[in-house]
């Protein structure tokens, strides 16, 4: 969708405030019709039930985000005691660190290096050299099995005085990191100038997406991350011992004195022996741009031309001037991991990513993944929003959550795949169709199912001219074939509210129930690529249900019944449990009118939580915010999760 590319997040407007004062919610003055007892309503008839309450609830507040963890080996624990940091430094002797190698995800940065590189250049347009390093600039030494590893990192300052930043894949989610340690300006004339400082496991933080498996390629511009150090064996924190260097965010690309500095290995290297001495380079900091390649998701990086800074420079500093001194504006990595050749560098850009990351580094706590869903600006234009299974590729398949299929007011289509909550409920965005005028004018209901019984999630389009279309199997490659179940005609052009829900015996979710605009409410049971099925007239028209302003479904009482979800025009919001079209289906008031709730204009049900029940329920209000209720009950609509801010 065009608009939703013009406004970055960072640059929302301040928040909306949701008009309730001056609202008047309409009086729902026919009672809620339910179904009789031994046949469907006629069209003419009405049911009495209570008046809804006039009880006004508020609308629930936010929880507290649940503490997301990294993988097991990496659980918290306490800082290195100084007996510790006597026994680590006294284990990585100079010898040790001289058999050291990079983290092995840069092999395939060596295998692609042809014959030629592996050659000294001593002709560029920015020659490094080696030199002995600066104070706040060193290498990290672990052993990952049976072999001893290294990377660059950089002090910055912090309240603990002890963070140093560094490269993500340096330390991904298969490295089996133990005996870490982080040496100041290790060079070798001194290789441990000013002591060693132990970290200790689960004090690694980086923005959870990284660490998935394939993180490296799918989020090359996450490529950072922070490791709180613990005191050397005298008690000293590494910052009070080497001071630090600031972090440079969000500075642009404008640096033509940028210094890069970095620890190369690569035999055959010659010219750089001896291999435990930094090179250091000052050079023009470039804006490099890309699509995506070979499998790596492209962006914006920053860019660095330096000889010689090969295999082993992972995670080394970009040193920016600014207010007289120094600042730290990218480490070696991003895009292929920092490149694979051995004179251009690139480094993910330090925006406000890296803040959230360092600032969850300072607190001792994992960061929350970064959302892939836009800002609340561009939900503003949310038409319609699907819930089902699109998504072929999703992280954990046995446990799949459902994805959102979004249509755009200027016709994109799009759909978010769903993901735990620690990557953010939904982890990756599929564009299916770009702004078109065809959706973006003529699509007006939109909802999923499994109409043709192959456990993917096929979408159902109501019209504008009233024609009903199946687009069977969608996924995140787009549409497979379509089938019209309708031709155009006048009585469609009047179906205003569509769900699709498991409503009959069989086990599939392939039934549905309309709305229409005269208040009836019909039930089609068994719908497929054959056509509509079973028709069960189960509510007559009616003044009342022509306030049913928003009609979702799932399973929220928990029988493989699902129920429907209806948001009234005054803000009620009620669940009609187990939901059959005849009788008995219970009404279950979630709350009674509430001004609040008359701006949820998308209510979508699903399953996007851990259990594996349809009973969460996606909200988009007028103000652009998006929320995700979980664990929806015959009592309550759920925990809110807010997704979006407003």
């Amino acid at each position: 969708m065009a608009i939703k590319h013009l406004l970055p997040a960072a640059l929302a407007v301040a928040a909306l405030a949701v008009p309730t004062a001056a609202y008047a919610a309409p009086s729902l003055d026919v009672p809620h019709p339910t179904p009789s007892s031994s046949t469907v309503q006629d069209r003419n008839s009405a049911t009495a039930a209570p008046e809804p309450s006039a009880s006004d609830k508020q609308r629930p507040s936010a929880r507290p985000t649940v503490p997301q963890s990294r993988p097991a080996e990496n659980a918290r624990q306490a800082q290195v005691t100084q007996a510790e940091a006597k026994r680590l430094e006294d284990f990585w002797t100079p010898d040790r660190m001289d058999q050291a190698k990079p983290v092995a995800e840069q092999a395939e940065r060596e295998a692609k290096l042809p014959p030629e590189a592996r050659k000294p250049r001593h002709q560029s347009m920015s020659p490094s050299h080696p030199f002995k390093g600066i104070k706040q600039v060193g290498t990290f030494f672990y052993q990952e099995d049976d072999q001893y590893r290294f990377c660059a990192g950089t002090v910055v300052p912090s309240p603990g005085k002890n963070i140093v930043a560094t490269a993500a894949h340096c330390f991904d989610s298969s490295d089996r990191v133990t005996k870490l340690v982080f040496v100041p300006q290790h060079h070798e004339a001194e290789p441990r100038p000013h002591g060693v400082f132990p970290i200790s496991v689960g004090k690694i933080y980086m923005d959870p997406a990284y660490i998935t498996p394939g993180g490296d390629k799918d989020y090359t511009d996450l490529d950072f991350a922070f490791l709180q150090t613990s005191p050397r064996s005298d008690g000293k924190k590494v910052e009070e011992v080497v001071g630090a260097i600031p972090l440079g965010l969000n500075a642009g690309f404008d640096h033509p004195d940028t210094q890069v500095i970095g620890y190369p290995y690569l035999p055959g290297m010659d010219g750089y022996k001896p291999k435990q001495n930094p090179l250091t380079c000052t050079t023009p900091l470039k804006k490099f741009t890309t699509a995506s390649a070979d499998g790596w998701k492209g962006g914006t990086f920053a860019e660095v031309n330096c000889d010689g800074y090969v295999s082993g420079t992972s995670g080394g500093p970009f040193l920016i001037k600014k207010n007289g001194g120094l600042a730290l504006a990218g480490v070696t990595g991003g895009w292929k991991t920092g490149g694979h050749s051995p004179d251009t560098s690139y480094s993910s850009y330090f925006d406000n990513d890296v803040k959230r990351v360092f600032d969850a580094a300072v607190a001792g706590k994992q960061p929350p993944t970064r959302s892939v869903l836009p800002g609340a600006e561009t939900w503003k234009h949310a038409e319609e929003i699907a819930s089902g299974y699109f998504a072929l590729d999703g992280e954990d398949v046995p446990n799949d959550r459902m994805d959102m299929f979004v249509l755009w007011s200027d016709g994109e289509l799009t759909v978010y795949r769903g993901a735990s909550a620690d990557r953010g409920h939904f982890d990756k965005e599929y564009k299916i169709k770009g702004p078109n005028a065809q959706w973006g004018d003529h699509a007006v209901e939109i909802t999923a199912g499994d109409f043709t019984g192959d456990n993917g999630s096929d979408l159902i389009v109501r019209w504008s001219d009233g024609e009903l279309t199946l687009y069977p199997s969608v996924d995140e490659k787009g549409f497979h074939g379509e089938k019209q179940l309708q031709p155009p005609n006048a009585t469609w052009k009047h179906a205003e509210a569509i769900t699709a829900g498991r409503f009959s015996a069989n086990k599939w979710q392939d039934d549905l129930v309309v709305r229409w605009s005269d208040g009836e409410l019909s039930l089609y049971t068994d719908v497929s690529d054959k056509g509509l099925g079973k028709e069960t007239k189960v509510v007559a028209p009616n003044k009342l249900w022509t306030h049913a302003t928003e009609i979702g479904s799932g399973d929220y009482t928990g029988n493989d019944n699902w129920d429907l979800i209806v948001r009234w025009s005054d803000g009620e919001l009620t669940n009609y449990q187990d939901f059959t079209g005849g009788a008995p289906w219970g009404e279950n008031k979630l709350h009674g009118p509430d001004s609040t709730w008359t701006h949820a204009l998308i209510v979508s049900g699903g399953d996007y939580s851990e259990n594996p029940h349809p009973d969460d329920t996606i909200v988009r209000w007028s103000d652009g915010e998006l929320t995700l209720y979980t664990d929806g009950n015959a009592q309550s609509i759920g925990r809110e999760n807010r997704l979006v801010s407003p």
